[in-house]
């Protein structure tokens, strides 16, 4: 006798129903992570590119200036505002990768979940990284970098996922073992 027919068949259903919801948010969350993270790679790459066109631009812009002694006001005010936007996208996008990509993560279980159709009384569940956020901050260390890479973020929401879906699965080794 197997331990799932010594089960009433609601526990079934519903062990069923939250394996299912649990898959889902699973993939949800692993699809988000994945977007999110080539849009991160795509967008290093395209400031990486502009960044090496702004210097090419900021040299020839002084070269004229020596050459010619004048360059129009426009051209430096167009090379500040490139700047400009090459450093924020550093600052804000480029230094924090990992907090975007779990953000990104964690919309992607959010969704996945209520498409999968999560109960109301469990949504509140799914700000389980706030148990995170919280211990971090209990251990004095800054958010969008603790404990030095903000890439762990990525591991505090797929992780619990991870861990309800191992839980929920029957594992291979007690299928066998059942007749």
């Amino acid at each position: 006798m197997s331990v799932q027919t010594a089960l009433p068949a609601s526990a079934t259903t519903r062990r069923a129903r939250a394996g299912r919801i649990i898959e889902a948010s699973a993939k949800g969350g692993l699809i988000g992570t994945v977007v999110a993270l080539a849009a991160w790679l795509l967008a290093g790459a395209l400031t990486g590119t502009i960044w090496v066109v702004l210097v090419i631009a900021s040299v020839a812009a002084a070269a004229v200036l020596i050459w010619r002694g004048s360059v129009p006001t426009w051209i430096w005010l167009g090379l500040a505002g490139a700047w400009a936007v090459v450093l924020l996208e550093r600052a804000i996008v480029q230094e924090n990768g990992g907090v975007w990509v779990a953000i990104a993560g964690w919309l992607g279980v959010v969704i996945a979940a209520r498409r999968a159709g999560i109960s109301r009384w469990a949504l509140p569940l799914l700000a389980y990284p706030l148990i995170s956020v919280v211990i971090v901050l209990l251990a004095g260390q800054d958010l969008d970098d603790p404990w030095g890479s903000s890439w762990l973020w990525i591991l505090a929401v797929l992780g619990p996922v991870v861990g309800a879906r191992t839980l929920v699965r029957p594992s291979e080794a007690k299928k066998s073992a059942s007749p």
